[in-house]
């Protein structure tokens, strides 16, 4: 059986998106073996066409593999909806706008909170890996997907709203084990465009924002890692494929790798160089 992670907080703009792909692509690449499945359950589709994707060119999307868990006479299953990628052994159920209206029908059907988890039951003895892209949700939507997940990595900035928004995202996890007695495995924080203060080097300098950030996620014993910003991500994001195919050789790429290698592998130590 597949492992199931989603990429998950409760504030926009933290690099959720971001992070699951590339981690994707390098889960992927681990072996010759590993098949990998994102799965695209935000209605903004951003993993849809940041896997190169044309979201007009599609027959189905992750939309109609939910219409069909709620009601059979509606929608295709899920295996009638994924697409191959550029890179070899990573596949995608992409997303659409319609997405989004998907609530309506989500809230009479019974358990409405692991429709996700049982939409996903059939292909997950196709797959090692099945990575979410959770949408910036307090609802039903962010509650399917953890239900689903059995680790979640939560990428986050230097606020103290997104810091908010992490505590936020643990009580949830909290609520969603009450409703279901399910809960979550493992749970990884990542910073991303982490920048350290100028005078890093000086024992007189005072800590940059997200280093401050850092230090109060370290406190909770999370495994934490750090993403560099690079503008070799949004070089990436334009050419519509993951950084290890724009630029393999890049230091944040070789961030994603230690990501991913991390996740692939629990023992290996809790947080990057």
């Amino acid at each position: 059986m597949s492992k199931t992670i989603a990429f998950a907080n409760l504030k926009g703009g933290t690099g959720k998106t971001t992070l699951c792909l590339n981690v994707a692509a390098h889960m992927a690449q681990h072996n010759s073996v590993s098949r990998v499945l994102v799965v695209d359950f935000d209605p903004q589709a951003n993993a849809t066409s940041g896997l190169g994707v044309d979201r007009e060119t599609l027959s189905h999307s992750i939309y109609d593999a939910l219409l069909h868990q709620c009601d059979e006479n509606n929608g295709v299953p899920i295996d009638q909806i994924i697409v191959e990628t550029s890179l070899e052994n990573l596949h995608l159920a992409p997303s659409e706008l319609d997405l989004g209206t998907a609530i309506m029908v989500m809230h009479p059907a019974p358990d409405r909170v692991s429709l996700l988890h049982r939409l996903l039951d059939p292909i997950r003895s196709f797959y090692d890996y099945i990575l979410i892209d959770t949408p910036s949700d307090m609802g039903l939507f962010v509650l399917n997907c953890l239900r689903a997940a059995n680790q979640v990595v939560a990428p986050t900035d230097a606020s103290i709203f997104a810091l908010e928004a992490l505590q936020n995202l643990k009580l949830y996890c909290r609520d969603l084990e009450q409703m279901t007695n399910y809960q979550i495995d493992q749970f990884t924080v990542i910073l991303n465009r982490f920048t350290k203060s100028k005078g890093a080097s000086k024992k007189s300098s005072k800590p940059s924002p997200a280093e401050e950030i850092l230090a109060a996620v370290k406190t909770a014993s999370y495994p934490v890692f750090t993403v560099p910003e690079s503008v070799l991500v949004y070089r990436a994001q334009q050419a519509g494929v993951p950084v290890l195919q724009y630029a393999p050789h890049s230091r944040i790429n070789n961030t994603y790798r230690a990501i991913a290698n991390h996740l692939l592998s629990p023992n290996l130590p809790a947080s990057n160089p």
